[in-house]
C-alpha cells in the first residue's frame, strides 16, 4: 500500500525523518535526499562527504545517483534507478521513486534514535548552505502563519482633500497683489537627481551587457576553434584505423597467405606512427605505401621536366 502514498504524506515523511522543509516532490530530483535516506537505512553505505547538495546540472545529479546505485549494489538492493527520467525533475517520475523509497524504508524497519540529519548533510558539498536554506524556508513559513488575516488593503480610509490656498487680498488703492509663481510644474532637485541617477545606472548596465556580450562572443570563437581542432584530430586517427582495417581485410581475403606476424605488426605500427606529413595508404596487395611521393622524388621529377624543356628550346634555336 505504500506505493500509493500521496504527495503530502511523502513530504511529511522526508521532512520528519531527515529534518527537512520540502514543499515539492521535484526537490528530490538531485538524488541527494535518496542518498541520505539510504545512508539512514544502511549506515556507512553512502560516502556523504561526496554527496552534492548544491547540484543543479544534470552531470551533478548523475554523480549523486552513482553513489546511490553503488550503495544499492553493495547491500544487494535489486532496484533499477532510471536516472535519465529522474534528473528531468518531472513530478510523476520522482513521485513513483519516492513512493518506492518510502515502501523500502518501511520494510527495512530502520530506526536510529540519535540520528542528526543536519550534521550528516553538513558533511557533503554545500550541505551547510542547504541546511540554512531549509531553516530560512521554515522561518518564512512560520512568519507567514503569524500574519493577521486582515489585509491592509481592505481597510477603508477617507481620502484627504487638500485645502484650497487662500486667494491674496486686494492691495490698497485698487491694485492687485502680484501672483506667486506656480511650482507644481517644476521638478524638485531630488527628482532631477533621481532621474540622472537612473540614466547613469541604465548606461552602466548597457556597458556591462556590451562587455558581457563581447566576452561571450570571444568564448564562442574559442570553442569553435577548439571544435575544429578536435574534428581534425578525430579524422586523423580515424584515417589510421581505416587504413589498418583495409590492410587486414585484404590479407584476410587472401587467407593471410604468405603473411608473417612480425610483418603485419610492423605495418600496423607504420600506420600508427605516421605523422600528418607522412600520409600512408594501402595498395591492392595489402601493403602500406606512402600516400604521396616523397619530397625528393617530386623535386627530381620537376627538375627533369625543366631540364628537358631547356634542352628542347636549345635544339630548336640551333636548328
Amino acid at each position: 500500500s505504500a506505493y500509493f502514498v500521496g504527495r503530502q504524506q511523502l513530504l511529511a515523511f522526508f521532512n520528519d525523518l531527515l529534518d527537512l522543509q520540502l514543499t515539492k516532490i521535484e526537490q528530490t530530483a538531485s538524488g541527494a535526499i535518496a542518498c541520505q535516506l539510504t545512508e539512514y537505512i544502511f549506515p556507512g553505505s553512502v560516502p556523504m562527504s561526496r554527496v552534492n547538495w548544491e547540484a543543479k546540472s544534470d552531470y551533478e545529479f548523475i554523480s549523486n545517483y552513482k553513489l546511490l546505485q553503488a550503495a544499492f549494489s553493495k547491500n544487494g538492493v535489486q532496484r533499477y534507478v532510471d536516472v535519465d527520467k529522474l534528473i528531468r525533475a518531472k513530478y510523476q517520475d520522482n513521485l513513483e521513486f519516492c513512493q518506492w523509497l518510502k515502501a523500502f524504508f518501511d520494510q527495512s524497519g530502520a530506526q536510529r534514535d540519535e540520528y542528526d540529519a543536519k550534521a550528516v548533510r553538513a558533511k557533503g558539498k554545500g550541505g551547510k548552505k542547504y541546511n540554512e536554506k531549509m531553516a530560512s524556508g521554515s522561518s518564512k513559513g512560520s512568519a507567514a502563519s503569524r500574519r493577521p488575516g486582515v489585509s491592509p488593503r481592505t481597510a477603508t480610509t477617507q481620502p484627504r482633500v487638500p485645502a484650497r490656498p487662500s486667494r491674496p487680498a486686494a492691495a490698497r488703492g485698487g491694485e492687485k497683489a502680484p501672483l506667486k509663481p506656480s511650482s507644481e510644474n517644476k521638478a524638485s532637485p531630488a527628482t532631477v537627481a533621481n532621474n540622472n541617477g537612473a540614466k547613469n545606472n541604465a548606461a552602466e548596465a548597457d556597458a556591462q551587457l556590451v562587455k558581457k556580450n563581447a566576452e561571450l562572443e570571444n568564448k564562442i570563437r574559442d570553442l569553435e576553434t577548439s571544435v575544429l581542432d578536435i574534428e581534425k584530430e578525430r579524422d586523423f586517427y580515424f584515417g589510421k584505423l581505416r587504413s589498418i582495417e583495409l590492410m587486414l581485410q585484404v590479407k584476410q581475403d587472401k587467407d593471410f597467405e604468405g603473411c608473417q606476424l612480425e610483418t603485419v605488426i610492423e605495418s600496423i605500427f607504420k600506420v600508427l606512427y605516421a605523422t600528418a606529413d607522412e600520409e600512408v595508404a594501402v595498395d591492392e596487395e595489402g601493403e602500406i605505401i606512402p600516400a604521396t611521393p616523397a619530397k625528393s622524388e617530386v623535386e627530381t621529377s620537376v627538375l627533369s621536366a625543366e631540364l628537358s624543356e631547356v634542352l628542347g628550346n636549345e635544339m630548336i634555336m640551333t636548328e
